[in-house]
């Protein structure tokens, strides 16, 4: 994973409000903005947005993160932006996360010094592209923005793998059945937001801010109308995953004198990850845009293409094709700067294609889980316009952006390739004989399966009422209830082996 962003607070009241660009705003019509803020770092990932937190990247590598409290008296801690998972945890290992300065500069949740928490006795092994967390799970209360979550079932980390810091899940729950409320859910039971509905906007590699909106939008921060584009029906997507499927019609190059080449009519299903730093795309497309660096140079035990880094100063564009959408995505965005070297951001994958932080720094995303959509637009920074999300089938606002156009592209015109055939069969790539940098850190990428188990309680047991503790809430008894019958119906075993990015 790469750098971190941070979140700062912001709930919204009527339907519009502007503020200057990063400026915390508190409305109370269901719309949370939290800044999200790079922070530098080695390696790369993820991403979020909406109750709007603000987001940090830097090209040398990018971890989206935001900045919460959670217990009583509230306690701040800094969890990655995940669209590619459903729990929410804090508590890294910093021994093994590959990254133990960068995860020791962030401050841990002490459980403690919190009078609100209420621990039960189950236990999760949780999986992602790149490393694992076994989590103990609480009731808390967590503050995002200046929006309050009282009785939220959260997990703190027993021990971790790979994980520089924790994680804040907004996916829908990958195997289709919530077993306990996520997030978004207890956003809406408790009337924070409307809809499980947030947006997300990352920002690109030089520009400091981002934001994560939690019911809401931001006109002034795309261009152009959003495009509604319908989630894949977890039967129909890879691997029976229910994640943020959408399907793309295309990819291409704009090339360095505005010429567009375009590769021929495709169905491609990608769910966009904030969690993972690069985009994983089947081979022949990730063939293609290696094959359209001319110096490219493919290093084969990673899978990653290295490029000259030239090309970060150089004019032209990524372009990924969807249903009444196109997203342009600048050289400077698309390659990765790690340690001396500059990789370009994609990687071969065919059973799981996602676009992660490579593509949404150039895209405004609105995650619509309550009427599976997706909305996407060109990211742009004009304004700053909140309008909030409502609920029901047209819940998300069709307001135009109010950006009118992409800058034009600068740099020095260093030629691509204009043969993007996505069919064909290439030659191998020229070998990479450097030595990539062994401590690169990408996000944690998409959960996988989970098994849950009961447990001695290793964090101390929950308080009962009429104990000096607090007592559970009838939401939490219930969401225990859940938890139990998950236990008894038994879930599936899964190796602890962290993924490779």
């Amino acid at each position: 994973m790469l750098p971190i962003l941070f979140a700062a607070s912001l709930l919204a009241s009527t339907a519009v409000a502007t503020t200057k660009s990063g400026q915390i705003v508190t409305r109370g019509d269901g719309i949370i903005r939290s800044p999200l803020r790079p922070i530098a770092g080695p390696g790369p990932k993820l991403r979020v947005r909406q109750n709007e937190v603000e987001v940090l990247n830097q090209r040398s590598g990018t971890r989206y993160a935001v900045e919460i409290e959670i217990g009583t008296p509230p306690q701040k801690v800094s969890l990655i932006v995940d669209t590619g998972s459903p729990n929410t945890w804090v508590n890294p290992q910093c021994e093994t996360s590959n990254q133990p300065s960068d995860c020791r500069r962030f401050p841990q949740f002490d459980y403690s010094e919190s009078s609100s928490i209420n621990v039960t006795n189950y236990v999760d092994v949780l999986r992602y592209g790149l490393g694992s967390a076994r989590i103990q799970y609480v009731y808390e209360t967590l503050s995002i923005g200046s929006a309050t979550i009282t009785d939220q079932l959260i997990g703190i980390a027993l021990e971790s793998e790979s994980i520089p810091l924790g994680i804040l899940g907004l996916s829908p729950p990958v195997q289709g059945v919530n077993e306990y409320p996520y997030i978004l859910d207890t956003m809406v039971d408790q009337g924070l937001i409307r809809s499980r509905a947030f947006s997300l906007d990352l920002r690109g590699v030089d520009n400091p801010t981002g934001a994560l909106i939690f019911g809401g939008i931001d006109t002034g921060k795309y261009i152009g109308q959003l495009a509604k584009i319908p989630m894949i029906p977890r039967s129909s997507a890879p691997n029976g995953a229910d994640r943020y499927y959408i399907t793309m019609s295309g990819v291409g190059l704009t090339l360095s004198d505005g010429t567009i080449v375009r590769s021929e009519e495709i169905q491609v299903p990608v769910f966009l990850d904030s969690g993972s730093t690069l985009s994983h795309l089947p081979r022949t497309i990730w063939r293609a845009f290696g094959s359209s660096f001319p110096e490219a140079l493919l290093d084969e035990e990673s899978g990653m293409y290295i490029v000259p880094c030239a090309y970060t100063e150089a004019a032209g564009s990524i372009d990924f094709y969807f249903s009444g959408k196109i997203i342009r995505v600048s050289l400077n965005e698309f390659i990765w700067r790690t340690g001396d070297y500059c990789v370009l951001g994609v990687m071969p994958d065919d059973e799981e294609p996602m676009l992660g932080d490579t593509f949404l720094r150039a895209a405004y995303v609105v995650y619509d889980q309550d009427n599976r959509n997706l909305h996407l637009a060109q990211a742009a920074d004009c304004d700053t316009n909140l309008i909030a999300i409502g609920s029901g089938s047209n819940a998300v606002p069709s307001s135009r952006g109010l950006c009118t156009e992409l800058p034009e592209p600068t740099g020095s015109g260093r030629p691509l390739s204009s043969n993007l055939d996505v069919t064909r069969t290439r030659p191998p790539a020229s070998t990479f004989t450097g030595q990539l940098p062994t401590d690169i850190a990408g996000g944690p990428g998409p959960a996988k399966d989970a098994t849950r188990t009961t447990a001695e309680p290793t964090l101390p047991p929950r308080p009962t009422d009429g104990s000096g503790g607090q007592g559970a809430s009838a939401a939490s008894k219930g969401a225990d209830a859940r938890l139990g019958i998950a236990v008894a119906a038994g879930l599936g075993a899964i190796s602890l082996l962290a993924w490779m990015l």
